[in-house]
């Protein structure tokens, strides 16, 4: 009887630990230029708590994701920047950097870690692409990696699902 009852107690466990896991869903627009789209401007992404120093940590994080994956040249806008702040609209990020597409995001921290990333095209301001990443309470409370850690998975899940959907159609 013992035996019975852990085997049920991990079951029920597991079931309820995985209906609260890792979700990602993304948007992808099929007809964009993607055999186009070399250059890209990442702004710094937004945090529930705007310290600067946190907005630097997470945009460097997604950053060097992005430059991993080798797709397109990534280039950093500061947080210093007018352009970092906010101010600038898409077209003049694109005509200050030389860039085709800004990359936004934002992260944040209700019932779980949510990730959000949207890429736009400076020349019509489209929206090309959007993923999100969410990982709900129960990943948090039994995930035994750091915030950060947490982070740069999502990261990486999201521009794994990034290179996935846009690498066919730059190829048409």
């Amino acid at each position: 009887m013992r035996k019975t009852a852990w085997v049920l107690l991990i079951g029920l466990f597991g079931t309820v630990a995985s209906g609260c896991g890792v979700s990602v869903s993304s948007y992808v627009k099929p007809e964009a230029p993607w055999g186009i789209i070399k250059k890209v401007a990442v702004l710094p992404f937004q945090l529930p708590s705007e310290n600067p120093v946190q907005r630097q940590l997470a945009t460097e994080l997604f950053s060097e994701e992005l430059r991993k994956a080798g797709v397109v040249e990534v280039i950093d806008i500061p947080l210093s920047s007018p352009v970092g702040s906010g101010v600038e609209e898409i077209a003049d990020v694109g005509k200050n950097y030389k860039v085709d597409a800004v990359v936004t995001g934002s992260i944040e921290e209700f019932k779980g870690t949510a990730i959000h990333v949207r890429m736009h095209d400076v020349a019509t301001e489209d929206l090309l692409w959007s993923g999100s990443y969410l990982l709900g309470t129960w990943g948090e409370f039994f995930g035994l990696n750091t915030q950060q850690q947490k982070i740069r998975r999502g990261f990486k899940r999201l521009i794994k699902q990034f290179v996935s959907e846009t690498h066919s159609l730059s190829q048409s």
